[in-house]
């Protein structure tokens, strides 16, 4: 990094996101600071004492650690190394993650108060503190410490990543009070109050990466479904309770899908996490689809990334062009390659044949087809490229053991 930008890059994030942004040396001194409306802790007797108590400078980190107080502040910190040399850190904060209420202050104030045994004048100006904190959404708070990283460093970093780093150091809070919460995800399992072929049809979307063919499918028969009720005295809980349902439904289907199991988790925490900060049904339901929408296309990200350029070029034309009458010569030229010679690199990425790839993804459309349609099987057969029904027939059974008409009767038999 070049240090003469740190000053630039600290006063650009103040001046961006209006949070206060300190910079503090090896030594521990306070060396410049953006904060131009900020009134410390009055716990502390000054800024410099509060975030000198805040990191253990005897614990490098690479990456952004977060660090919530006992009174619900939340920093910020990234260490600045320049040519591996330890030069300080940066420090973003103090913020919180919603409005502070009466009910929140209080027991804070009680607790602090009657240990110190301060008068109602410091009781006024801790209030005062409370109330003036900026407040950023825990995943807000995540992206902006990203923003900074890649002005420092100019490196990518991912959510996930993040928070399973801070989680094994046991320096981030994102934990949630409500009991409501626990309910849920005990309730995990429960079916949607519609038809169940929905269900599985979405389900199924986010399991194989399909984010576009989720989000429209989403939207255009969500709106006749019924769900059910949750929470009867209030609807915002009951959408939340409905979006973290559904969310952990949708974490399974990732991991199904092949994601990693702790990053699913990781991720499923987080949304549930911001699901609790929103404060209108309308911002839940978008919240929710957006959330199910990322684990889709983490899912085709993480499949495409144990592959080669050409190999994912030819796994992505397959997949948008099921529907014709795909060819290995018809991929070679779309790679520039021999079709020999893609087939070999096929062979040796996938570990199918190209021929065979080919064949099974169209076996399971078919059977997706089978399922959540009443196409019959001429049509599904005529739809799929192939030359009749009985090399259809042929196909399906090799793949799956039974024939596409078991395959239907077994599928309409477990719904």
């Amino acid at each position: 990094m070049n240090y003469k930008d740190l000053g630039y890059i600290c006063q650009l994030m103040y001046d961006s996101f209006n949070i206060p942004v300190f910079y503090i040396n090896e030594q521990k001194q306070l060396v410049f600071e953006f904060d131009v409306s900020f009134k410390h802790n009055p716990f502390y007797s000054s800024k410099e004492l509060m975030l000198k108590n805040l990191y253990d400078q005897n614990k490098p980190y690479d990456f952004p650690v977060f660090q919530t107080t006992e009174y619900m502040e939340r920093f910020c910190g990234i260490e600045i190394y320049v040519q591996k040399e330890y030069r300080g850190r940066v420090i973003v904060g103090p913020t919180i993650n919603s409005v502070f209420t009466e009910e929140m202050v209080t027991p804070i104030l009680s607790e602090a108060l009657g240990k110190m045994r301060l008068g109602k004048e410091v009781e006024m100006r801790l209030r005062d503190y409370f109330q003036s904190l900026p407040v950023i959404p825990n995943l807000k708070f995540i992206q902006l410490s990203m923003h900074l990283y890649y002005m420092i460093y100019q490196e990518k970093l991912d959510i996930a990543g993040i928070i399973q780093n801070n989680k094994s150091n046991e320096t981030i809070t994102l934990t949630t009070e409500d009991p409501s919460i626990s309910i849920s995800n005990r309730r995990q399992d429960m079916s949607f109050h519609h038809d169940l072929t929905y269900e599985k049809r979405i389900l199924q979307f986010i399991k194989e990466g399909r984010k576009e063919e989720f989000i429209n499918h989403f939207k255009l028969e969500n709106q006749d479904n019924q769900v059910g009720i949750l929470a009867k005295k209030s609807q915002l809980r009951n959408k939340k309770n409905l979006a973290i349902t559904v969310i952990t439904l949708g974490t399974r289907a990732a991991m199904e899908g092949g994601l990693q199991e702790e990053t699913a988790y990781t991720l499923s925490d987080l949304y549930i996490q911001n699901i609790e900060e929103l404060n209108d049904s309308a911002s839940v339901e978008h919240y929710m689809v957006e959330a199910l929408s990322d684990f889709a296309d983490r899912v085709r990200k993480n499949r495409q990334s144990k592959y080669s350029k050409p190999i994912n070029h030819c796994i992505n034309y397959i997949f948008n062009h099921l529907y014709e009458d795909l060819s290995i010569v018809t991929l070679a030229e779309l790679n520039k390659m021999h079709p020999n010679y893609l087939s070999s690199l096929f062979k040796k990425e996938v570990g199918v044949s190209l021929a065979e790839y080919i064949q099974r993804s169209k076996i399971d459309e078919a059977k997706s087809l089978l399922t959540f349609s009443d196409y019959s099987i001429l049509k599904i057969s005529s739809l799929l490229n192939y030359n009749d029904q009985s090399h259809f027939t042929k196909t399906f059974k090799k793949f799956t053991g039974i024939t596409p008409k078991q395959y239907k009767h077994q599928s309409l038999s477990s719904k």
